[in-house]
This record gives C-alpha cells, structure tokens and sequence, in this order.
C-alpha cells in the first residue's frame, strides 16, 4: 500500500471519529437541553453518561435538581461543572444561588463573590448577592451591591428603594441615606417612591435637586403628591415643569381662555371622563368676559355626586376667602341643579367648606360668590362643579350651563355668607 492511500484512510477514520465525537456532543447537549425544558433528571442523567467531562451538560443536571429541591446534588454537580469551566460568572451565580436554597450561606456568599469577580459589570451578580448580605444582616456591605445593580439595570431601583424602607422601618431620612441618589433618574424615582408613601416633605426634598426633571416622572410624583394630600408639594412639581407663571391663591385658566386637555394630571382644569349624559366644551359663541366660556350640556340620567370640572387652588390656612365666578343656564332642568362646590383639600373627610347657590334658573349672565374660611390645617382647597344630592341618585338632568370668570380673593372686609 503507498504512502498516499495510507494517509487517505488515515484522514479518513479521523475524520470519521470527528463526526462520531461531534454527534456525541451534540445527542448529549440537546439531551440536557431537553431535560432543562422539561426538569427531567432522568435525562440529565443519561446526557452526563454520555458526556462526562462537559460542563454544559454538569450544569444542566445541576439546575435540573436545584429545580426539583434536590439541592446538596445539584450544589456537587454545579461545581463539578465549574471545575471543568472555572471562568464562567452564570455558573459561579447558580452555585451561590443553590447553596442558599440548600442552607449554606457561607458557601453561597463565596459563590456569588466569585461570580461578581468574574463579570464585575454585570447587575445580576451584584443584585443577588446585595440580597444574600442583606439577609444574613450586613447591611453596609449589602446595599453597595444592591446600588451598584440598580445603577447597571434601573428597573431593579424601585426594589432596592423598597427595601432600604423596608429596612429603615418607614424613616424617609434613613431610606435617602442608604440609597444615595446620585443623578436625576434615581432622585426621582426615590421622590415618586416617598410620595407614595405620603411623605411629601422628604419627596419634594430629592425632586428639587433634579436640574431637569422628566416631564413622565414628574406628572407620575405630582399624581402621587396629590393623592397623599400633599397638595402644595404637587403645585411645585407643577410650577416648575407646566406652569412657570402660576401662582398660589389663583385658579389657572380662570376664563377658560386656554385649552383644556381631558385626562391631564395635576392642576387646572379637570374634566371628568366618567359622567354619563354630560358633555362638557370650551363655547366661543357664548362668555361673560373674553372669548370663551365652560359650557355643560345635560342629556340624561347621570350621578349627581361625580365632579363634572375641578380645580385644586393653593389656600393659606385659617383664611377668609371669596370665591367669585358668572354662570348662565338655558332650559335647565332637573330635581338635582348644578352647583359650585369649594372643599378642603388637605382633609382626608373632604370637608365642604362654602356652596354657592342653585344654578338652574339663570337666564342671563350672572355673579355668584362663595365665602369661606380655611381651617388651621388646610393647605389647599379644591373648586368643583357638580349637582345637589339627588333623591334618587342617577336622576336625569336636561338643558344647558356656561360657567365663565372665576376668581378667588380675600374675604376679610366682606361679611360671610
């Protein structure tokens, strides 16, 4: 036989055990790839039989058993896939994470430590590791990790706020203290965070050290500033990201010159979208002063306790205030007649504090007031138009309202009414 045939069956059977190994490999990864769906040991078993010396197929098995709580096998052949790929971060994180679930916080914090080392940019390791401090009580060393995660992936920054209040007990000074905002994103996500849980005061705080505030962000914490009542807070966050011009004591878009966007957040103007038989516009054709008027056509049966239009207005407490607007009704009629409410919006009871007249029987343009007085505690009142309590509530109402030229002023020289 020559020397070329010689090579040639040599390449040959080489070449042969090349596609033998290679189908090895590949009938024994798709084996653990399978068992990974289905959390089948048994296959995991076989695909570690066939391939003994493969950390794909160790680490497969080892989640395999971590899933089914067999968790000291599945600790033993995770590291054996380690020792046969020591540089990979993911199995050093599963590692940690299975010596926890197996009650070995010493070792799980090793893991996860050497995880952090080897892919020291990404946020997982550090996430799950800043838990696993934070579970055995270090606290310092915990929320490094759980800062530095956040900082990498920022949907995980609400949790790592969550649990600094968690561990501060509630203390909004604590929980600012522990996380250590460092830009705008993380000052207002902490912001929105403490608004929400009615500390308006530490909220406005971390708001007003964004240079530039988010449009979202900022109408999301003055939401969350209004519902906790801290309405003066919210009329910051307002005035510095709507309405540089506004100022407290006086209702925006007064005469309804502007328009109104239905659905907006904070104050001016809102309209409410859940009134049934009630269709509520800016009308050009009919105003007591200016160019426009608020009209509200009434077509129907509708609940006479909802807020048609609304307005929150910055009050100074235990102050004597008037407030003055023009309205003008057409075939208005109704057992409930529309009215102007003025309420205490620091108190959670939502106390009326004056009412104007019925407005049901007003053929032409004509001035009404509200007098009334703020309580101690009062820090801001809400205007809103709605109907009197009605017998049978939804009751029907037909005919037309423009309501135009409010203003709110001091009532210390006018007698209270």
């Amino acid at each position: 036989m020559n020397k070329s045939a010689v090579i040639g069956i040599v390449g040959a059977v080489v070449c042969a055990l090349a596609i033998w190994e290679s189908a090895r490999i590949g009938f024994a990864r798709t084996a653990a790839q399978n068992a990974l769906r289905t959390n089948d040991t048994a296959i995991a078993d076989r695909a570690v039989r066939r391939l003994p010396n493969d950390a794909e197929v160790h680490s497969a098995r080892g989640i395999v058993l971590q899933r089914t709580e067999n968790y000291a096998e599945a600790c033993r052949e995770l590291e054996r896939a380690i020792q046969l790929r020591p540089r990979d971060y993911f199995l050093w994180l599963m590692l940690g994470v299975t010596r926890d679930l197996n009650d070995d916080r010493q070792g799980a914090v090793a893991a996860l430590d050497e995880s952090v080392a080897l892919a020291p940019a990404y946020a997982k390791p550090h996430w799950l590791l800043g838990n696993l401090l934070l579970r055995t009580g270090q606290v310092d060393e915990a929320f490094r990790e759980l800062r530095f995660a956040a900082d990498r992936d920022w949907s995980l920054l609400p949790n790592v706020i969550d649990l600094a209040w968690g561990i501060s007990h509630g203390d909004a000074a604590q929980t600012v203290a522990t996380i250590q905002p460092q830009n705008g994103r993380a000052l207002m996500s902490l912001a929105v965070f403490l608004a929400a849980h009615k500390q308006g005061t530490s909220a406005i705080d971390q708001f007003r050290r964004v240079k530039s505030p988010p449009i979202a962000a900022a109408d999301r914490l003055m939401s969350e500033l209004i519902e906790s009542k801290s309405i003066a807070e919210a009329f910051e966050v307002w005035t510095k990201t709507h309405c540089a011009s506004c100022k407290p004591g006086s209702l925006v878009n007064d005469s309804f010159e502007d328009d109104i966007n239905v659905g907006q957040s904070g104050f001016g103007w809102q309209i409410s979208t859940d009134a049934q038989n009630v269709t509520l516009s800016v009308d050009a054709s009919e105003h007591e002063s200016g160019a426009r008027s608020l009209r509200l056509d009434f077509h129907g049966s509708s609940s006479s306790a909802t807020a048609l239009a609304s307005q929150f207005v910055i009050a100074s407490p235990g102050t004597r205030y008037r407030l003055s607007f023009q309205a003008m009704t057409k075939s208005f009629v109704s057992a409930s007649a529309p009215v102007v409410k003025v309420i205490d919006a620091s108190d959670e009871s939502a106390t009326v504090l004056g009412q104007s007249s019925s407005l049901s029987d007003v053929n032409s343009w004509r001035p009404f007031t509200i007098d009334f007085t703020t309580s101690a505690s009062t820090r801001a009142v809400e205007v809103l138009v709605s109907r009197q309590a009605c017998p049978n509530n939804p009751c029907a109402a037909f005919g037309t309202l423009w309501l135009d030229s409010f203003a709110l002023g001091s009532a210390a020289n006018s007698p209270q009414k």
